[in-house]
């Protein structure tokens, strides 16, 4: 695509769809090989694998051979050799792609440390949103252009509805902003765990009967975010406890008109059922108790929503009175009438059942940051002490993740390879692994920024994920839906679309907000060049290279050299080819034609091996 096109969102979208109308009677080779089958077992890569007869020639072998076995690794600190490989896995799965100087970082210090430095999350929060929208439609507050809306409140219902949208598309912007330009620790992808755990949907807690929700959700919605952000490798408990009485959850799931006339059960339920029991628990609790539940969290109210110091509050005269007596499966618990205290009893009483909730949780994080098969090993060797471990802990989470990180499980060959990104992982991770630029170039056209972010968020969302929207209380089905779990990512329409957009990043092109255009390109030359000259000039070492960063398995010498000749050497035989280019380009870079030669040729390799299925992996 040259230079000049300038791609709006409707160009955009029609690209990404071009291939879904030309190939529509098609098989689709991605679809068969990635849609939804019957699980036969977990599959997996090992280094040590040494049965290499179904090869005519051992050469041809790949160094890591999918099989299907046992997993025995636990939680027993890794030992084995640190090196780009690992440091590629945790950094994928701790955050969002890889940037090479993150990688470096983590090769200068011990496993220990590297995890260490990824857990060590900054307590300084980032700068809060702002009012990007001004030139579009002007703030009904008066809120200058630029400014933080976040303690900016409506305190009329018959203003601030559509300066309210605008402020939720920025909060969905700048939440996709702060992934973009992350750094090397945790909180993003922590942030993301707890809002796919515990999520609320943005607009609909916009769209409450609330009658101040119209105007000021955005600000609870920051909250509620914020929350995550501030504590998301913080007490597990405490966390639960904060969220249950944040507003935008009490609009969510309704509890702000629960009370003793009238019972709801919605987040009653969903608090055990999704946030802290689950639902495959033993002996599960029954119905009666979710009747019970609503009734002790009745009472709870959000109050003064149109001003900037809404808090929720326990209202006596909405409370249930009644002495509430639960179920053998919470031991007969009896919690008493003791108004606002009865919400703090009743978090108690779900966390003595702490073998089922922890182990509940640290199924969660595993399906988040490791596999979603916990297999009858999986569970005895990882998922029972990594409970007990956090039980001990006092429900601290961030010792839980440091034992895990740091664990022979997390860094097994099983676990390599096998998960299937997220739209998350794939684009934002993609556009951080090529230091693709999407930042506008004026820092203080805060429109064309946000309006740039949320291009890629509405490109998400087509294909199931985006910030701010989710299908239902439950979050992504791709993070718990038994049988798929990672696979309902993949169907005819979104691959095409993760295809497309990937390639379109390796030709660039651009989008124009506000007056200001921004080239979004994963620059070939620039992503090699960060690699050693010996490594770059020599074509059987940069693939090498290439294949170690991009994908994560390896690929057989067969494979690599097809890759070599049909790229860097343009089908010739000699990797001179190669060579002799590369140094006539660095002899004079201002020399176009030089420098388009190896451009080019960088350019197809790089986007041969993002096609690969494997790329689609992590």
């Amino acid at each position: 695509m040259a230079n000049t096109t300038t791609l709006t969102r409707r160009a955009l979208f029609k690209k990404l769809i071009h291939e879904i109308s030309k190939n529509a009677q098609e098989i689709d080779p991605l679809f068969e090989k990635y849609s939804r089958k019957i699980y036969n077992g977990r599959r997996y890569s090992s280094l040590n694998y040494k049965n290499k007869l179904k090869y005519k020639d051992t050469k041809d072998a790949p160094q890591e051979l999918e099989r299907i076995g046992i997993i025995n690794s636990g939680l027993n600190p890794y030992t084995g050799a640190w090196t780009v490989s690992q440091a590629i896995h945790l950094l994928r799965r701790t955050g969002f792609g890889h940037k090479k100087a993150d990688v470096d970082t983590l090769l200068g210090l011990s496993l220990n440390n590297a995890v260490n430095l990824i857990l060590n999350v900054n307590a300084t929060p980032p700068s809060p949103p702002i009012n990007y929208y001004n030139n579009i439609e002007p703030d009904e507050n008066g809120l200058p252009y630029g400014a933080d809306w976040t303690n900016n409140a409506f305190n009329s219902d018959d203003i601030g509805n559509d300066s309210n949208g605008y402020r939720t598309a920025s909060l969905a912007a700048w939440s996709l902003g702060l992934a973009l330009n992350q750094d090397i620790t945790i909180r993003e992808k922590m942030t993301l765990f707890w809002y796919h755990f515990i999520p609320i949907d943005f607009e609909f807690v916009k769209q409450s009967s609330n009658r101040y929700a119209n105007t000021n959700s955005a600000r609870i919605c920051y909250k509620y975010m914020k929350m995550f952000r501030d504590k998301g490798t913080g007490n597990y408990k405490s966390l639960i406890r904060e969220m249950a009485t944040q507003p935008a959850m009490m609009f969510y799931l309704n509890n702000q008109a629960n009370s003793k006339t009238a019972p709801d059960e919605n987040f009653a339920r969903e608090i055990m059922e999704l946030f802290t029991l689950g639902k495959d628990v033993t002996n599960i609790y029954s119905q009666a108790d979710v009747v019970l539940a609503a009734k002790v969290l009745t009472g709870w109210r959000v109050q003064n929503l149109n001003t900037t110091n809404e808090v929720t509050n326990f209202v006596a005269d909405k409370h249930d009175e009644s002495t509430k007596s639960f179920s053998s499966y919470f031991s007969g618990t009896v919690i008493p009438n003791s108004g606002a205290a009865e919400l703090d009893l009743f978090i108690d009483m779900i966390f003595a059942k702490s073998k089922t909730v922890s182990e509940y949780i640290c199924r969660r994080l595993y399906r988040f940051f490791v596999y979603y098969d916990i297999d009858d090993n999986v569970e005895a060797n990882v998922i029972v002490p990594l409970a007990q471990f956090l039980v001990n802990s006092n429900w601290e989470i961030l010792p839980v993740l440091d034992k895990l990180f740091k664990s022979e499980h997390f860094y097994d060959m099983a676990n390599k390879g096998v998960y299937i990104k997220s739209p998350f992982d794939l684009i934002i991770g993609t556009m951080r692994t090529f230091d693709v630029n999407i930042n506008v170039s004026d820092p203080t056209n805060y429109e064309a920024q946000y309006e740039l972010w949320n291009t890629f968020n509405y490109v998400m969302g087509d294909m199931e994920q985006a910030m701010g929207r989710i299908p239902n209380v439950a979050g992504w089905q791709a993070f718990y839906q038994k049988p798929s779990f990672h696979e309902y990512w993949i169907n005819s329409n979104s691959i095409q679309r993760r295809y497309g957009l990937v390639e379109g990043m390796l030709y660039g092109f651009d989008i124009t907000k506000n007056n200001l255009t921004t080239r979004i390109e994963a620059k070939a030359i620039e992503y090699v060049k960060k690699f050693p000259n010996s490594i770059i000039e020599d074509p059987n070492l940069l693939v090498d290279e290439c294949i170690k960063y991009l994908l994560p398995i390896d690929l057989s010498p067969s494979q690599k050299n097809i890759l070599k000749s049909q790229t860097l050497l343009s089908n010739q035989a000699s990797d001179y080819y190669w060579r002799g280019a590369w140094n006539t380009y660095l002899a004079d870079t201002n020399n176009v034609d030089n420098t388009n030669i190896v451009k080019n040729r960088l350019r197809s390799l790089l986007l041969t091996i993002v096609q690969y299925a494997e790329y689609q992996l992590m």
